[in-house]
């Protein structure tokens, strides 16, 4: 039976907190919390729930919303202070909320955001590394196949120096700037000057927060390394696989303990991450204790991309306070010719000379519809937006409103569009067709969201290919995995498709970080339908055509993130549902994710 008084439990409902939040509210006052611990318990929890790290209690409107209107700001924390479930960060014993200074924390994540601080700083006080710069400049082999021409600088080039010059990088760039070539060219170096000098070439390990991210990005690799004059001797010793983090920090499924830690590093001179974005707090702190203290971590990651659906944005973080390339004097005057000597009156903070943003996307041009659609979203400027989707003549497509008629015709088309995979000829042909293309919608439930427009694109399939789409296991169905497997490789975000083989077997069919492989029905995690997908579900992928359905009216899902995030998924063709105010309201609204890593890492100055 609940201890919490009535009036409290329904104050707690009415705005909206989750059970798990009420249950902790709960438990804090059986065990002596009263209101002000029971309260903090349940605020501290829905604020991870939000997406934050902590509850900034100078900032509660902002951070929860109404739910704010439960306590007064200052009072609580005068309350908290003196709370017995509440310790301050010096206690020598734990308790389940720490008060920071004007933040409060579940324990846990206070821990693991210390943690990662912490490590974070340890890797910005390295000494600088000495770096050849001239294999990297225009007269050198590395990047000088790319270089812009005299006055510009090579952000790839530039990004490279970084990598080599620190044990702690970040290289943020959108879609097709050249992230993951540029690793290539970082390990080639790093592989070559270790071999020039009778040394052992470092050992590398690639990860990514997905199986399928992981797979991503050993394509890229293959694909950069292509595309350079690379010894046979040094192209030997680059990895050969990427992997998830999962994998690389032996986490098992039902612990949180991973088999890598500070006392058991991950065997590795560089490790690399793809899709940082994607990575939260407990994450990656665990990874940055992982990293060897003689080791490079380096980030790969887009900084104005949805940040991980979990609790924290660590990337952007990182990348906030250290601005768009502002680098010291010392490493501008330590690059030579690949940065501009430009005087400056200020200093930037320690973190700047670790974050590079790559500028140029190869994947679509800055003046492309969708280059120019994703740059006035992140710009914030509707108008700009409302120019590009008023052009019907490019490769962005819009049509302004969501009522019956046309999202009748959006499922048509999008169930012609499908037809290729359920008229393949074998399983890889299938998954190649779905890749191609996806529908990404704002929310999972509703009568926009995934879930129905899933149901729909079904069932219009089903009435052309003679299958009911109510079972489970029809020949051609797509699915996408929502639970990790470690075991069976198979991890949240992997995409397959299911298909009946001439004997008559159902199998399931996935490519995966060790190839295409098949598994039997029910070896599989939780897994749906996966014609339509979320957005946030979509990140670390790309498709040739994507179809982009907002929801009616202004929600309060939509923000500029989401919009860019969905409109750069897109490789050739953006197909977009959705009212100009729908657009209008996403555009002016941005994610803010409260957390307190910054303050940490100002002591890195």
């Amino acid at each position: 039976m609940s201890a919490l008084p009535a009036a409290l439990r329904e104050s707690l409902e009415g705005e909206g907190l989750r059970p798990v939040d009420i249950a902790l509210a709960d438990w804090g006052w059986r065990h002596g919390g009263e209101r002000a611990g029971a309260l903090g318990l349940a605020l501290a929890s829905h604020a991870i729930g939000l997406g934050h790290t902590c509850l900034p209690l100078n900032a509660l409107r902002e951070a929860i919303g109404s739910a704010s209107r439960l306590v007064n700001a200052d009072r609580f924390t005068e309350e908290l202070g003196t709370n017995a479930l509440v310790a301050l960060p010096d206690a020598d014993a734990p308790l389940p909320l720490v008060l920071d200074g004007r933040h409060l924390y579940l324990q846990r994540y206070w821990i693991y955001e210390r943690r990662l601080a912490t490590r974070l700083r340890e890797l910005l006080a390295a000494p600088p590394m000495p770096v050849d710069t001239q294999r990297l400049g225009p007269d050198g082999e590395l990047f000088s196949w790319d270089w812009t021409g005299a006055g510009e600088t090579n952000w790839q080039a530039v990004a490279a120096f970084v990598a080599q010059r620190h044990r702690f990088a970040v290289i943020s760039g959108g879609p097709g700037t050249g992230k993951t070539y540029t690793i290539v060219r970082l390990m080639l170096q790093l592989i070559e000057s270790a071999l020039a000098n009778d040394e052992p070439p470092p050992v590398f390990r690639l990860a990514a927060p997905t199986g399928k991210a992981a797979a991503r990005m050993i394509a890229s690799v293959r694909a950069g390394l292509s595309q350079l004059h690379a010894s046979a001797e040094a192209a030997q010793h680059l990895p050969h696989d990427a992997t998830t983090l999962h994998r690389l920090l032996r986490l098992r499924r039902g612990s949180t303990e991973p088999g890598h830690d500070r006392e058991r590093p991950i065997p590795a001179d560089v490790v690399i991450v793809d899709e940082a974005s994607m990575v939260d707090l407990p994450m990656m702190a665990k990874l940055a204790d992982a990293v060897p203290d003689h080791a490079r971590l380096i980030l790969l990651g887009d900084r104005y991309q949805l940040a991980s659906v979990e609790s924290g944005a660590v990337l952007a973080d990182l990348c906030a306070p250290a601005g768009v390339n502002d680098f010291s004097k010392e490493q501008r005057a330590e690059a030579g010719a690949l940065l501009p000597q430009e005087d400056s009156s200020t200093s930037p903070p320690a973190l700047a000379d670790h974050v590079v943003t790559l500028q140029t996307s190869h994947r679509f041009h800055a003046d492309s519809p969708i280059g120019r659609l994703a740059a006035a979203i992140n710009a914030g400027d509707a108008e700009a937006v409302a120019d590009v989707l008023n052009d019907r003549t490019g490769e962005v497509r819009a049509t302004f409103d969501t009522e019956s008629t046309s999202i009748q015709r959006l499922v048509t088309g999008l169930a012609d569009a499908y037809s290729a995979l359920h008229e393949a000829a074998n399983p890889g042909d299938a998954i190649d067709a779905l890749e191609d293309i996806r529908l990404l919608t704002a929310t999972r439930v509703g009568p926009l969201g995934s879930e129905t427009m899933n149901r729909r694109i079904g069932a219009t399939l089903g009435e052309r290919y003679g299958f009911d789409p109510d079972t489970q296991w029809y020949h051609g169905r797509p699915i996408m995995i929502v639970q990790n497997e470690p075991r069976a490789g198979l991890f949240n975000g992997d995409v397959g498709v299911v298909w009946h083989d001439a004997d008559g077997h159902t199998r399931a069919w996935f490519r995966t970080e060790d190839g295409l492989r098949s598994f039997h029905p029910s070896v599989l995690p939780g897994h749906s339908t996966v014609y339509a997908m979320t957005i946030h579900k979509s990140q670390g992928s790309e498709f040739e055509a994507v179809y982009l359905l907002l929801p009616q009216g202004q929600s309060r899902v939509l923000t500029r993130e989401l919009l860019y995030t969905a409109v750069t998924r897109a490789r050739n063709v953006l197909e977009a549902y959705g009212s100009r105010e729908a657009w209008q309201a996403g555009v002016q609204h941005r994610i803010q994710r409260y957390s307190g890593i910054g303050e940490r890492l100002a002591a890195a100055d």
